[in-house]
């Protein structure tokens, strides 16, 4: 599969993102239990609780957008453009369709 430098790029900067996210999200889960914790013997009231859980899943649903990653369609461009060209059942009875 021959791919241009660009499209290397738009992959590697995929990898790069996927590898923070799984690296921000179990720092923000411990956080969330943290928390928890700290609410359930007092050190954190209600509502300060409710606020942080509100960010801490805000955060965590943004984490893979906050990187500067790839868009999904471009890697799906990318994959696209390099997948083999096999006439689809489609392809074939338009063409029979065509000879008639």
């Amino acid at each position: 599969m021959d791919m241009t430098q660009k499209e290397i790029a738009v992959i590697k900067a995929a990898i790069k993102a996927r590898n923070k996210s799984k690296l921000i999200q179990p720092i923000l889960f411990v956080v969330m239990v943290g928390s928890l914790l700290a609410m359930l013997f007092g050190s954190l009231s209600g509502d300060q609780f409710t606020y942080l859980a509100f960010l801490l899943v805000f955060l965590t649903l943004l984490s893979p957008q906050l990187g500067g990653s790839p868009k999904y369609g471009e890697l799906v461009d990318i994959l696209e453009k390099h997948l083999p060209q096999n006439p689809t059942m489609e392809d074939v009875l338009s063409q029979e369709l065509k000879k008639t």
